[in-house]
């Protein structure tokens, strides 16, 4: 039978597995000691504990990302396509855009020049001034308009409004008065030297400078 003798104290065990935990014991010799084991667990007890704490902690996180990360993509999403359509600009819209509509009273001056075929229309004196007193109204037959007006709005701005309800006369993006575009000619619009697409929804600035053509 084979025995197994401690070297420290020479006391006989009939196992290694015996003199192992002897020497752990009595000598703190070999394997680790129960109070070096002990520690050893609590430090693996420890470890797991901070890494469950870690992992909780990151999935806390992902999750309040997550309600946070869909809104904010959702709203990117509804920005970019509304950034990716046609802005019309104030100039072509006219009654829909409210960027151009003055806040409070004006007292602005135009000047409305209508060249047909060549041949200079006349824009008559005192339109607007006869009855009720309009807010665009004529003095002399220069083409000055004289815009005075106390309530500006998207209806009483654009050009629109003095050719159908102070002159009484058609214009839009393909007429002006009896000439429409066609084999004779086609309407356009110059707003200070350059051309303008607005038409009848242009919306005039003091001292504007407007040249309706047809040729």
């Amino acid at each position: 039978m084979e025995i197994f003798k401690c070297e420290g104290c020479d006391r006989i065990f009939n196992s290694a597995e015996g003199l192992d935990q002897h020497n752990r014991d009595k000598h703190g010799i070999g394997l680790q000691s129960k109070h070096e084991l002990r520690q050893l667990k609590r430090q693996e007890i420890e470890k797991q504990e901070n890494l469950d704490r870690s992992r909780a902690a990151r999935s806390k996180l992902a999750k309040q990302g997550a309600y946070i990360g869909v809104p904010v993509i959702i709203i990117a999403i509804i920005s970019a396509f509304f950034l990716s359509q046609p802005q019309p600009t104030s100039k072509t819209t006219g009654y829909t855009s409210f960027a151009d509509i003055p806040e409070g009273p004006i007292h602005w001056h135009p000047e409305l020049e209508i060249s047909i075929n060549d041949q200079n229309q006349v824009v008559p004196a005192n339109l607007g001034l006869v009855g009720a007193h309009q807010s665009i109204h004529t003095h002399d037959s220069t083409g000055t308009l004289h815009y005075e007006n106390n309530n500006p709005t998207p209806e009483n701005m654009p050009l629109r409004y003095f050719f159908d309800s102070v002159w009484r006369k058609q214009f839009n993006s393909t007429c002006i008065m009896n000439y429409c575009n066609g084999d004779s000619g086609t309407v356009k619009m110059f707003v200070n030297g350059k051309e303008n697409f607005g038409f009848d929804n242009y919306i005039p600035r003091d001292k504007d400078k407007i040249r309706i053509e047809f040729a």
